[in-house]
């Protein structure tokens, strides 16, 4: 199970990521420079998600600390997006808490998924 949630955050959050990426880039200008921030922000928290899936997958000594981490900041991220972001979103107006309700469920089973996995 561990490699899952490993094969999971090296590649959908980078993923979600780059779309999200080409998607604003070219109207990042008008957008100023909260944009830039958020994207920016965004990018971290991509960057930690990777760092964390790799990490899990060898194996490392701090993996699933890291790993926990990661999936707390991809929480926060959803939230941000969903109530506080400067960037497009094509979220319907009422999903809100169905989708911050949705990914926290996720993310409790990823970080229970993990801390009751044997050591490997």
């Amino acid at each position: 199970m561990t490699k899952i949630v490993a094969a999971l955050l090296v590649v959908w959050e980078p993923l979600r990521f780059a779309g999200e990426a080409l998607t604003v880039f070219p109207t990042l200008s008008p957008r100023g420079w909260t944009a830039g921030f958020e994207l920016a922000a965004h990018g971290l928290v991509a960057a930690l998600a990777s760092a964390a899936g790799l990490a899990l997958w060898n194996g490392g000594p701090d993996s699933k600390r890291l790993a926990t981490a990661a999936i707390a900041a991809l929480v926060v991220r959803v939230a941000q997006s969903l109530y506080w972001s400067v960037l497009p979103s094509n979220t319907m107006p009422g999903d809100q808490p169905l989708i911050l309700a949705a990914a926290l469920v996720i993310a409790a089973s990823a970080i229970t998924a993990l801390h009751t996995a044997r050591s490997t």
